[in-house]
């Protein structure tokens, strides 16, 4: 009886033991994904490869930008196929209605943006003025607080506010006339990779079978199920988001524009730029357009954040797990540390491409972790 109560007890212990391993490696694995993901940016940035990188994009832009889009219309030309229609077919037909969709798009966004860029730009000293009269209430409420110099606070705050405007409103034509330029030089190169992505996309997999072939003959299975499973998990992040993101941009452009907010379409696309930064960028977005809608009125300040939060809550509960379907499974404390990462070596960019990178580097680490048998129970 007492040999059988002491099994028992080992048994338990036995057990503890196991779970408390199984949770120690679970911590290490994720613990690696970060290393990795460390050791890749310094690397990146002491060596300069990311510079390197950018300058070798921008001359090769087209032939990337073609490589993307043949990348992400593949699937849906494979699917034409599928169904008996030819490849060269398939891939003009998706064409034409990208290019249509697109078209449609810059020829409703362009002349709105412009026009409601022009209307913030007239207002802004009515802004700048409604704003300084709230600073100001607030810090008359405080002005009897014994201890703190509230006036010499107030004027700073007022002359910084007034050196940032002035500065604003000089140079803000000069940077105009500078987007504007990049925007026609953009259209330029995007026209260029349109045209290469669709020869591309004719004959799409001969392309990525011909790189293959470089590979040694035994290599090859490994790498093609490597590249497949890049692909699969990259294309999931890179759809999900822009859908998502072009979901916020229309909710917020028409919840804006019914409560009268001012430039509601640059403020939602706004929106929607900065929601490809997960977590924290619908806050980044959301922020300035709260701030706006507070100079024009309280009424329209709480609508713009009661808008902001609604939207927030929808994309988190429902878009985020319908669209993306938790496909990346990346833990939300992985993503933070690599959107800190990214954003203290490449900024704002390198917040955006974190995800993406998360993804493509689990995946690699995956495929060398089952490859080479680590950590086996």
């Amino acid at each position: 009886m007492d040999k059988k109560k002491k099994t028992e007890l080992n048994m338990e212990n036995v057990n503890e033991v196991v779970s408390l391993s199984s949770k120690i490696l679970h911590i290490l694995y994720v613990a690696m994904i970060i290393a990795c993901v460390l050791i890749v940016t310094i690397l990146v940035k002491e060596w300069g490869i990311f510079t390197f990188l950018l300058t070798l994009l921008k001359v090769l832009s087209p032939l990337f930008i073609g490589f993307v889009i043949a990348w992400l219309f593949n699937p849906l030309v494979k699917k034409l196929e599928a169904k008996g229609i030819p490849r060269i077919a398939g891939s003009i037909i998706v064409y034409i209605i990208f290019v249509i969709l697109f078209v449609v798009f810059l020829k409703f966004l362009v002349p709105t943006v412009y026009t409601q860029v022009n209307d913030l730009i007239r207002n802004l000293p009515n802004i700048f003025n409604e704003v300084k009269t709230g600073i100001n209430d607030i810090f008359h409420r405080f002005s009897h607080v014994e201890g703190i110099d509230v006036e010499a606070i107030r004027l700073n705050v007022m002359n910084t506010m007034e050196s940032k405007l002035t500065d604003f409103t000089t140079t803000f034509p000069a940077l105009l006339l500078n987007m504007v330029g990049k925007f026609f030089s953009s259209l330029v190169t995007i026209a260029l990779g349109l045209f290469i992505g669709l020869y591309m996309l004719f004959d799409f997999d001969s392309i990525s079978k011909h790189f293959l072939s470089l590979l040694p003959e035994r290599k090859q299975f490994e790498a093609q199920v490597l590249l497949n499973n890049i692909g699969g998990e990259v294309r999931k992040s890179v759809n999900g988001t822009l859908l998502v993101a072009t979901m916020v941009f229309v909710c917020d452009s028409i919840g804006f524009a019914v409560i009268g907010l001012q430039a509601p379409v640059l403020f939602g696309l706004f929106c929607g730029i900065t929601d490809l930064i997960p977590y924290i960028g619908p806050y980044i977005g959301g922020a300035l357009a709260v701030i706006i809608g507070f100079s024009q009125s309280t009424f329209i300040g709480i609508m713009t954040l009661l808008i902001c939060v609604v939207v927030q809550c929808v994309e988190n509960f429902i878009l985020q797990p319908v669209v993306m379907s938790k496909t990346m499974k990346l833990h939300p404390v992985t993503i933070m540390i690599g959107l800190l990462i990214f954003n203290n070596f490449f900024g704002i960019i390198g917040m955006i491409l974190a995800t993406p990178c998360i993804a493509l580097l689990k995946v690699i680490w995956e495929f060398i972790r089952d490859k080479y048998q680590l950590f086996q129970k």
